[in-house]
């Protein structure tokens, strides 16, 4: 029989190192609460680093509107800081290689040196982090989440906690909790960054680094390649799915690069993490559907638009992080209770980092309300946020 060695307990815990989870535990740490991350690979931001999905979606309204502040700005910030990027002036980059056709508050960036700062950025707000540890259960007593069990190279340990927030990116805690969850469906997409004898020839004449490390894609977002004829879509949550999705992916980018001779291109980095964006979400209390557009809605966590297109106002709800019926469970990224459009919309950078800092916030503010995050007086919530820069306006003043 395994050994189950129990840890000691924290205020909160985080599950998942990505945007979202990053953003909850320093938000919590800020708070005053005692904060772990669990996170199952070795380095942090998920899809944004370990994926490759390496562009800051835009946190302006594609109209000159800042709609996203807080964390989800502090991030961006980083991310320049860090690495190669390609921010416009208007929004305080240097545009070192000539005006960029994008004039949307948003950047390339490095996910290597990414994922290093926030590292730091993670311990230097108070975080302790637990790498290579791979939540497996939430310890249930009814509908009260008690903590966590990990596996990790030391065997099987129990994690106490008052609060949690999934931060998984497939709602693997809330699930397995019992919270009502629902499944999506994923086109095929694989995404490598590479470089090849022309772009290290223009490197040379430019140093415009953001287009020396180029993404080529397969599936799905690869310009017109499109989704494999007669594939299945993917919902992401079996071995089996991900396997199938990761091999034919990779046979596909392998065949791309057929033709081209073998000392005039490279490969730079293999994603780490299958690029999966919409495997299963919760459903809380509230759901954002994305047709809210240019509506305030009520109990808002901050603002957001489209990253697709301009001109577009959107405020999250506070409900779309918790099932009321699992009151000390809190939802980070991109598994909120979101839908259809709302999906799309709440599944990038900015956004996750937006619901990440709310949960975080709301975690740590139910430590004083019996550790229910439906019980955080909104006012106060609200408070807070705008306290630490979360911008509600939809009209981006």
């Amino acid at each position: 029989m395994i050994e189950t060695v129990v840890k000691k307990e924290h205020d909160i815990i985080v599950v998942g190192g990505g945007i979202g989870g990053v953003c909850a535990a320093v938000a919590a740490a800020r708070q005053g609460a005692s904060v772990l991350l669990i996170e199952k690979s070795i380095n942090l931001g998920g899809l944004a680093t370990r994926g490759l999905i390496s562009w800051y979606e835009p946190l302006c309204d594609g109209e000159g509107h800042q709609m996203i502040g807080g964390m989800g700005e502090e991030l961006i910030k980083l991310a320049v800081a860090s690495g190669l990027d390609d921010l416009p002036s208007a929004w305080g980059g240097e545009e070192k290689y000539g005006a960029p056709t994008r004039k949307r508050y948003s950047t390339h960036f490095s996910p290597t040196f990414f994922s290093l700062a926030l590292d730091r950025w993670v311990l230097d707000a108070g975080v302790e982090l637990v790498l290579d540890s791979h939540a497996t259960y939430p310890e249930m007593e009814e509908n009260l989440c008690r903590g966590i069990i990990v596996e990790d190279a030391g065997g099987r340990s129990f994690y106490p906690a008052r609060m949690v927030i999934d931060a998984t990116g497939d709602a693997t805690v809330a699930y397995r909790a019992g919270v009502p969850c629902v499944l999506g469906e994923n086109f095929l997409s694989y995404w490598v960054h590479d470089f090849t004898y022309g772009t290290a020839q223009k490197y040379v004449d430019d140093h415009n680094l953001a287009k020396f490390r180029r993404w080529n894609c397969t599936g799905s977002a690869a310009n017109g390649t499109g989704h494999p004829a007669g594939m299945k879509t993917f919902h992401g949550d079996s071995a089996e799915e991900i396997t199938e999705f990761i091999l034919t992916g990779k046979d596909l980018i392998r065949k791309k690069y057929e033709g081209m001779e073998r000392d005039e291109r490279e490969i730079m980095t293999l994603p780490e993490m299958p690029q999966f964006r919409t495997i299963r979400h919760i459903v809380g209390k509230v759901t954002f559907e994305g047709t809210e557009d240019g509506v305030v809605c009520d109990e808002s966590i901050g603002a957001t638009g489209d990253f697709r297109c301009a001109g577009t106002h959107y405020t999250i709800p506070y409900g779309t992080l918790y099932h009321p019926d699992y009151p000390n469970i809190l939802a980070a990224g991109r598994i909120i209770s979101a839908v259809g459009e709302g999906w799309e919309i709440t599944r990038v950078i900015p956004v996750c980092a937006l619901t990440g800092e709310a949960a975080g916030v709301a975690a740590a503010m139910a430590l004083a309300y019996e550790n229910n995050a439906d019980r955080v007086p909104y006012a106060n919530l609200r408070t807070r946020l705008e306290e630490n820069g979360v911008l509600f306006s939809i009209d981006g003043v």
